[in-house]
């Protein structure tokens, strides 16, 4: 009886020791977890990082593989953090660890696989405007044969149902009605953004470009020239203004802003065709037969046109 009461004491010693140690164990645990999220609070990823991997090794959690997965991604080790997330399961994703995978595969340069997660997230946090807005954008830039615009519609009309003041969202809207083709629809978009006084570039070029493709083009000239105004360096609206003040007949606006298109402009042979042909004609019907020879030949030097090689001859033939 004795041995036997010996062999519990002894038992229950060891147990409890193992008790012991497992709790210190938990609690050195805890504390480093502590460690590393005070120093996520003060934006110091580096240290956050070296606690929770020292945590981890004492025992591993969801949680925890999520807190370092965020230093990762706050580090920009973004393969190390696609990792880690891509082996959880997504329904066992925080928001925040969600959003991370997605905007790392568009870091990457991946916007096939960002766009799967894009869909995966609306589809759980279907009022997420940030994500919808960025998704919508996503899918009219990676469109390249214009077959899959409908989708960024469809997205933003669903949510339009239920927020319909979203600026991002609506935003995103009007853009994907523009790549679809539905200008009026566009056109209108823009100008309830224009009225709620969301007067970025973006939205007074497409505005002035809705007025053009609707051939009001007194109205595109009015909003491609408040986007010019408000950013005169960017080549592409200079570009358009000069365009459509070419068709208006407006040849000195026409030949001022189409020079300084040409300046602004990375060379792209086909635009710099088209902004030389346009600025040749705007000079030809002002008179100056020789400044429309100059920017024709100019236009023909980046691309073969058989219209501008007819409108030489013809004006030479004049002489």
């Amino acid at each position: 009886q004795n041995i036997i009461m010996v062999r519990k004491t002894l038992i229950a010693i060891i147990m409890l020791l193992v008790s012991n140690a497992g709790f210190a164990l938990n609690n050195n645990r805890n504390g480093l977890v502590a460690k590393g999220d005070s120093c996520v609070t003060e934006n110091d990823y580096f240290h956050a990082l070296d606690y929770f991997l020292q945590a981890q090794k004492i025992g591993d959690t969801k949680d925890l593989q999520m807190k370092i997965a965020d230093c990762y991604y706050c580090r920009y080790q973004l393969k190390e953090c696609i990792t880690i997330l891509e082996k959880i399961k997504e329904d066992s994703l925080s928001h925040d660890a969600f959003k991370e995978l997605y905007y790392a595969y568009g870091a990457m340069e991946n916007p096939s696989t960002q766009e799967i997660y894009g869909y995966a997230l609306i589809r759980r946090f279907p009022m997420d405007s940030k994500i919808l807005a960025s998704l919508m954008h996503l899918i009219i830039d990676n469109d390249k044969y214009g077959t899959r615009q409908f989708q960024a519609v469809e997205f933003g009309e669903k949510y339009y149902k239920k927020d319909s003041d979203n600026v991002e969202v609506n935003r995103a809207l009007a853009q994907a009605y523009f790549f679809s083709q539905k200008y009026d629809k566009s056109l209108n978009m823009y100008q309830r953004l224009l009225q709620e006084k969301d007067t970025t570039f973006s939205g007074l070029y497409y505005t002035g470009l809705c007025y053009e493709y609707l051939h009001n083009l007194d109205s595109a000239k009015v909003y491609l020239q408040k986007a010019v105004n408000l950013s005169p360096k960017n080549p592409v609206g200079m570009y358009r203004l000069g365009m459509v003040e070419s068709q208006l007949h407006l040849n000195l606006e026409a030949i001022s802003h189409l020079e300084t298109a040409a300046q602004l402009y990375q060379p792209s042979p086909t635009l710099m065709r088209l902004i030389y042909k346009n600025l040749g004609q705007s000079e030809a019907e002002s008179g100056n037969k020789a400044k429309a020879l100059e920017a024709w030949k100019k236009a023909l030097a980046y691309e073969p046109d058989d219209d501008i090689t007819s409108k030489i001859k013809q004006i030479s033939a004049s002489k």
